[in-house]
């Protein structure tokens, strides 16, 4: 591919703290603004991105296709600012009805009742050859975790134990259509939300939630360049791996005494060695622009070359929380187990004012990828190069206009003539990139010369609220 696409989809598990609500109750009341902005517990921002329930009322937040990874960090960003605040509403809401309990959104993978709940990354691949890519994508997948996984605590029969990865134990198979049942590292359900004639949507559902900007910056920047290089040719590097869902496991548990895995040609490596081979890789077709996620891999494997994780210490997401578990530990003379080492790593994960990831970055214990400003401009402006700009101007436009409109990936639609003919009324932007969208600006046009004034909702308060720029972490 010339140009790649890509976004993520965040599911953020929900708790209420001293009350008695179900999680299902939680959520529907988290989501009351959204369904009166948009009468439907999913609807799409002013900025292309997607805000909704999924299944299992988990509430989450699809950004709009990017084309660089500033803006994808920007609206990944964004999605949690919205969250907060609709966390902040429920809260405000729940205390008014004198209902008890506060609600906490978790932008973590695991709950205390065993589910799991992921972070989808998606990347626009070429059709031709795309199940050939996925297969060589799996080695990589299954190693990278020593790199980008979110780092957990996870108690067991004799005790507890810093693994690396939260969704390592919740995958089932390398690759399969199901979500659920038999969760896969790569979903190869064939929705391409674009023409499906020449591209198709690589969805990868094993990674981990990342709380560190620079470290999402990381996993998609790693993964993008690889597929770059497995794009170009029939390359073969000989990795395939015996057993993929046991290796991902032995890696996440084994922690820093790893272990070779066991490859299909009778070799074994480890998955610093396995991870070596993709960055030399990544290399062969890696640009300028390239550059902070080719240093930030390097580093990282080196750091592991040496066991010491200082060069990395303010970058990569399970090198921050278990330094922070470990100086807690010492501090108190505590073992993994005790309870206040499980609210320090909900802490870690929390999107409201008690988290931490705001702290740590003021701080300078947390490195970020993209300024304040930039994630808070993301709450309302699409991204550049994109066809979610169309998307966007069209919700601002219908909404400014009082109008029933539907809205998905690819299609804009008015509910009502308004005086235009019915192939005027939906249109389909096919092109990620938006090439083909000149009949929707053409719409956005005409939508624009009806605005009417409207009342805003709760949900404009939120959004307004969320795209108020914060002060740069240097500055707080």
């Amino acid at each position: 591919m010339t140009a790649r696409f890509f976004g993520l989809e965040t599911e953020f598990g929900v708790n209420l703290a001293g009350g008695e609500l179900s999680p299902e109750a939680v959520a529907r009341e988290l989501f009351q603004p959204v369904v009166e902005w948009g009468r439907s517990t999913s609807v799409f921002t002013p900025a292309g991105g997607r805000l909704y329930l999924d299944v299992g009322s988990h509430p989450e937040y699809a950004t709009p296709e990017c084309a660089s990874l500033d803006d994808l960090v920007a609206h990944d960003g964004a999605g949690r600012l919205i969250m907060a605040g609709l966390a902040e509403w429920a809260n405000r809401h729940l205390q008014a009805k004198g209902q008890p309990g506060t609600v906490f959104l978790i932008a973590n993978n695991n709950d205390s009742a065993g589910n799991s709940f992921g972070c989808h990354e998606n990347y626009q691949i070429a059709r031709t050859g795309a199940d050939r890519v996925a297969r060589a994508l799996i080695p990589f997948l299954v190693s990278r975790q020593i790199l980008v996984g979110a780092g957990y605590v996870q108690a067991g029969a004799k005790g507890a134990r810093f693994v690396l990865s939260q969704r390592a134990d919740h995958v089932h198979e390398a690759t399969s259509s199901a979500t659920t049942r038999a969760r896969p590292m790569i979903n190869t359900r064939d929705e391409p939300h674009a023409d499906g004639a020449i591209a198709r949507r690589l969805h990868v559902i094993v990674g981990d939630t990342s709380v560190s900007q620079v470290t999402t910056r990381l996993k998609v920047g790693a993964t993008d360049l690889v597929l770059r290089a497995l794009e170009q040719g029939e390359v073969d590097l000989g990795l395939e791996l015996v057993n993929p869902i046991q290796a991902i496991r032995q890696i996440a548990h084994a922690f820093v005494n790893q272990r070779p895995v066991k490859l299909a040609d009778g070799r074994s490596i480890t998955a610093v060695d396995l991870q070596v081979e993709y960055l030399n890789l990544a290399k062969t077709v890696a640009r300028e622009a390239d550059n902070p996620v080719i240093d930030l891999w390097r580093r990282g494997l080196e750091s592991w070359q040496a066991l010491n994780f200082e060069p990395v210490a303010t970058e990569l997401d399970w090198v921050i929380k278990h330094r922070l578990i470990t100086r807690y530990q010492n501090r108190g003379g505590m073992s993994l187990l005790d309870p206040r080492i499980a609210r320090l790593e909900l802490a870690y994960h929390d999107l409201g004012p008690t988290g931490l990831a705001g702290r740590l970055q003021s701080s300078g214990a947390m490195a970020v990828a993209v300024a304040p400003a930039a994630v808070a401009k993301a709450v309302m402006n699409p991204p550049a190069a994109s066809r979610a700009e169309v998307r966007g101007a069209f919700v601002k436009a219908a909404r400014a206009a009082g109008l029933d409109y539907a809205v998905d990936w690819t299609t804009l639609k008015l509910a009502s003539s308004q005086g235009l003919a019915d192939s005027a009324r939906t249109v389909k932007v096919m092109d990620p990139g938006g090439a083909d969208a000149a009949p929707a600006w053409e719409l956005v046009a005409n939508l624009q010369t009806q605005a009417v004034p409207q009342q805003p909702g709760s949900l404009d308060a939120i959004l307004d609220q969320a795209a108020t720029a914060p002060l740069d972490p240097g500055e707080r």
